[in-house]
């Protein structure tokens, strides 16, 4: 039977060649002199890897690869990464992208809504719930999943440091993620199969965050 040529075989070498000349001339000139770079080297491979995962994970976006720059400081008109995300909405993603350093795998709450930071407190600060929350990170931790630093510096009220889960009230978001630096497999089939281990290894993450935080309820947010 002859090889699937829309089928995933990895990202070729040349992706890093791609994202180094982007770093040395981030310009509109540099894209469009080395598009078919961009497409061979990162664009269809991720495209193939996300149709791989779909059946499992469902349909990604996939962002556009050029920056918001109206009102930026930072003029720079394209990203320096290149990634995709299934889910949205005020719930949870999953995400994933490709840049100079190699791959990140993440999923979880990025954005959590005023409401959705108020039931995620509750949940961390209630015996049961927020005991599970531990468990489940230590359970990721080990699986080489890292949660982040808190965004806080100090806990919210009415909450004092002397909390046991004092570290995790300090969160304005809550993911799984994990990076690989310029890995080898990544130019292999087996990316595939790392990017679905890690966003299994979220899921109970994902499930916990369903049930004790959920959507904002809120008046939709620009």
């Amino acid at each position: 039977m002859a090889d699937n040529p829309q089928r995933f075989t990895g990202f070729p070498p040349s992706l890093y060649d791609w994202f180094d000349g982007l770093d040395e001339d981030n310009s509109k000139e540099y894209f469009h002199a080395h598009k078919p770079q961009w497409e061979a080297s990162v664009k269809i491979p991720m495209a193939r890897m996300l149709a791989a995962l779909a059946p499992e994970f469902g349909v990604a976006h996939v962002f556009r690869p050029n920056r918001d720059i109206r009102f930026a400081t930072d003029k720079r008109p394209y990203k320096d990464n290149h990634g995709a995300v299934v889910g949205g909405g005020d719930g949870g993603v999953r995400y994933v992208e490709v840049n100079g350093s190699g791959i990140f795998v993440g999923s979880g709450y990025y954005h959590l809504a005023a409401d959705q930071v108020a039931r995620y407190r509750v949940a961390v600060a209630d015996g049961v719930s927020g005991t599970a929350l531990v468990s489940l990170l230590d359970t990721a931790g080990r699986a080489g999943l890292e949660s982040g630093e808190p965004t806080l510096v100090r806990v919210p009220r009415p909450w004092t440091v002397d909390h046991p889960r004092a570290e995790l009230l300090r969160h304005k978001r809550m993911i799984l993620g994990r990076s690989w630096a310029q890995p080898a497999w990544l130019h292999t089939a087996g990316a595939v199969q790392r990017v679905r281990d890690a966003w299994r290894g979220a899921a109970p993450l994902d499930d916990w965050l369903a049930r004790f935080v959920g959507p904002s309820t809120t008046a939709a947010r620009r």
